[in-house]
C-alpha cells in the first residue's frame, strides 16, 4: 500500500494517489499535488513512494512524468 509520495528535490507531497494498492509487476498510478507551479509539463521527475509492506515502511524511488 502507498502511504505517501513526494517529488525529490522539492517540498511537494501528494494530496491524492490512485490506486494506493500496488500489484506485482508494472503499475500505473495517478498522483495529484497542490501548487505544482515549480514543475514543467512533460518533464520526468524522481519521486519517492513510501510503501507499507506487511507493516514495514519502505521507500522506493520511481520516475514520474508531470502532465497537468
Amino acid at each position: 500500500m502507498i502511504t505517501s509520495v513526494r517529488v525529490d528535490g522539492t517540498t511537494l507531497n501528494a494530496i491524492m494517489v490512485n490506486p494506493v494498492i500496488l500489484q506485482p509487476g508494472q503499475n500505473s498510478i495517478v498522483i495529484k499535488f497542490n501548487n505544482v507551479s515549480q514543475l514543467t509539463p512533460g518533464t520526468s521527475y524522481i519521486i519517492t513512494l513510501t510503501l507499507n509492506v506487511g507493516g514495514n515502511l519502505t521507500e522506493v524511488k520511481a520516475v514520474a512524468t508531470y502532465y497537468p
